[in-house]
């Protein structure tokens, strides 16, 4: 199973709204997976229809949500997830200075915190930089598989204030809302890639 972070050393950078939506798109498109909120503050098993309640819970669409609310005890989750035969973990990570061992990390950055690249450490094989809510390119790290910029989109910020993960929120009038999707799913393909990948080896 393969262990799919979605972390930074700074909050409200988008790590949550990503990590839902991942999830969603990852069981539907590429392998069956599950969801583990490791936050003290449990939104992303709210964005996927579930008390805070601890213990592994079915979701959106049946998808498995374990709720941890707290990184040091993934192990339990992950073993349950692994039970169930799933084929990845999404790992909602809180602020943290460094992750836990993943096979990939996904950092979410927004513009305010590219100054803060050099203070976080990602353990994983993979990493993936997001810059979230920018409209060009200004983070760059060495060891990136990739690098994948989200621009700013009202409809992701309306389906997050009304608990839906925004790869769920549909309005044909927002174009902002088209760019973000069409980036969003450039994004799913770049951990599509190294999924299959590692599946192969």
């Amino acid at each position: 199973m393969i262990k799919i972070g979605f972390c930074f050393v700074k909050s409200s950078t988008g790590k949550t709204v990503l990590a839902s939506s991942s999830v969603l798109y990852m069981t539907a498109a590429v392998a069956a997976a599950g969801l583990i909120d490791a936050s003290p503050v449990p939104m992303a098993s709210r964005l996927m229809a579930v008390d805070a309640v601890e213990g592994v819970h079915a979701g959106r669409e049946e998808v498995p949500v374990a709720v941890v609310r707290t990184p040091d005890r993934l192990d339990p989750a992950l073993r349950a997830f692994e039970e169930m035969r799933l084929g990845a973990a999404v790992i909602d990570l809180p602020p943290m200075a460094k992750t836990p061992r993943l096979d990939i990390a996904v950092v979410v950055t927004d513009p305010p915190g590219v100054e803060f690249i050099n203070e976080f450490k990602a353990d994983a094989k993979y990493t993936i930089m997001v810059l979230n809510m920018a409209e060009e390119k200004t983070v760059k790290h060495k060891d990136a598989f990739a690098t994948v910029v989200l621009p700013y989109s009202p409809v992701v910020a309306r389906a997050y204030a009304r608990m839906i993960p925004p790869i769920l929120a549909h309005s044909p009038k927002a174009p902002h809302h088209a760019q973000w999707r069409k980036a969003f799913f450039g994004l799913m393909k770049e951990l599509e890639k190294i999924v299959k990948k590692e599946a192969r080896q």
